[in-house]
């Protein structure tokens, strides 16, 4: 009996001196990915309708393909095709992502390899035009250097799309001595794409950020706020925040300090969500060589965050997602370390503060192969998306676990 052919299957994972986490039922739902697929990405438009991408790669990994479906119910959709190439970066921490507004994919983005290194790629962004016709790919940066450009957040702005992303046009020619000069640094940038796919609107909102870790961000009722982590000239990477206010993004502070030391990219960034005036950031960190995730709040559109609460005090492995319910509680996923493999979990931090107590979702490898787990909320329910890897093929698989089921 596989995995994929489950209607049901209750998880039974059982722990060896781990007393912080309760095994709860997870409700499997058929996934609508094919054979080596990988990299799920799960998003819900304003009205909760959900949907999943994925990338399917064919049988000798030449031609990689972007596809979607829409959940209904408890049943996801047939596939749809959004694009296809023997020219796309995939990789297992930059991965392409969609947009949904009114019941619809509207826009989605992939990363093409250009000349240069190993991570010398560009962004790429599709637009619906209607009957399963895309446009583009639009490129929202114009520098043409031969290096990295990924880690690509996007939300929906009015009848545009808003979109950030890692930008390495100030490392172009950087000498592998020269990785410490911050004046060589990542920076962070972004721009709005309108829907006849003119780049508008470009900005620099971090001139050093950490190399490459995740983006993210989400819309409050004032407009966007991306979390990352930053870089400064003594190598502190910790969390930091902008606000796009009146056109301008503000200038980016940090959520909290870390004040974690790393001279390299630890390949673990944020997730950011927001509703109205509430903004709350999880994370990873590594400082004082304790790995924890952690969460903070904010009730003033992200100008400022509570203390935050320390998750996982131990063995954690980070790759978080948070979700905000309609009541104000967000929900938090990570992955930690348990014996040989890891756990995907959860856990509720209420709107007062309270922190309930984190419950098993699966157990899955540690390998990079793994990926991002991915979850969103869908009424009374949490859905996930993760990458399966057994015997070296990958698959993807989604479940449902109640909202109730986690105090």
């Amino acid at each position: 009996m596989t995995r994929l052919s489950l209607a049901l299957f209750i998880s039974i994972i059982f722990f060896s001196g781990c007393k912080d986490a309760e095994v709860k039922k997870t409700y499997n739902l058929k996934s609508p990915a094919g054979e080596n697929a990988r990299l799920p990405f799960l998003t819900a438009d304003k009205n909760g309708t959900m949907f999943l991408s994925w990338v399917e790669t064919d049988s000798s990994d030449a031609v990689s393909t972007l596809r979607y479906a829409k959940l209904t119910g408890e049943n996801w959709s047939a596939p749809t095709t959004i694009a296809s190439s023997s020219q796309w970066f995939v990789n297992w921490a930059d991965y392409p992502s969609i947009v949904a507004e009114d019941g619809a994919v509207t826009t989605a983005h992939a990363l093409r390899k250009i000349k240069g290194d190993t991570y010398s790629y560009n962004v790429n962004i599709f637009q619906n035009k209607g009957n399963n016709e895309w446009s583009g790919p639009v490129t929202p940066h114009y520098d043409s250097t031969e290096t990295e450009h990924g880690f690509v957040s996007m939300v929906p702005l009015k009848n545009d799309v808003m979109a950030v992303w890692l930008d390495g046009r100030r490392s172009a020619n950087r000498a592998e001595q020269e990785y410490f000069d911050i004046e060589k640094a990542m920076t962070l940038r972004s721009a709005i794409i309108s829907r006849n796919g003119k780049v508008i609107a470009s900005k620099q909102i971090d001139k050093a950020v950490c190399d490459c870790c995740s983006t993210s961000l989400a819309l409050t009722s004032k407009g966007p706020v991306v979390a990352y982590r930053n870089r400064t000239d003594n190598e502190i990477r910790d969390i930091y925040v902008s606000r796009y206010v009146q056109g301008k993004w503000t200038p980016p502070t940090p959520v909290a300090e870390d004040n974690w030391h790393i001279g390299a990219c630890p390949v673990n960034g944020p997730a950011v969500a927001a509703h109205d005036s509430t903004v709350v950031i999880a994370w990873y960190t590594a400082a004082g060589e304790k790995k924890r995730v952690k969460v903070a709040r904010s009730t003033n559109f992200g100008q400022t965050f509570s203390a935050p609460a320390i998750i996982q005090n131990s063995k954690a492995i980070g790759r978080v997602d948070i979700v905000l319910d309609k009541d104000k509680t967000a929900y938090i996923s990570w992955m930690t370390q348990a014996g040989q493999q890891a756990e995907l979990r959860v856990a509720a931090l209420k709107p007062e503060g309270s922190l309930g107590r984190p419950s098993t979702v699966t157990t899955m490898r540690t390998d990079r192969k793994s990926g991002f787990p991915q979850m969103e909320i869908q009424k009374d329910h949490l859905i996930f998306a993760w990458t399966n890897l057994n015997r070296g093929k990958t698959s993807v698989v989604t479940a449902r676990h109640a909202l109730s089921e986690i105090k």
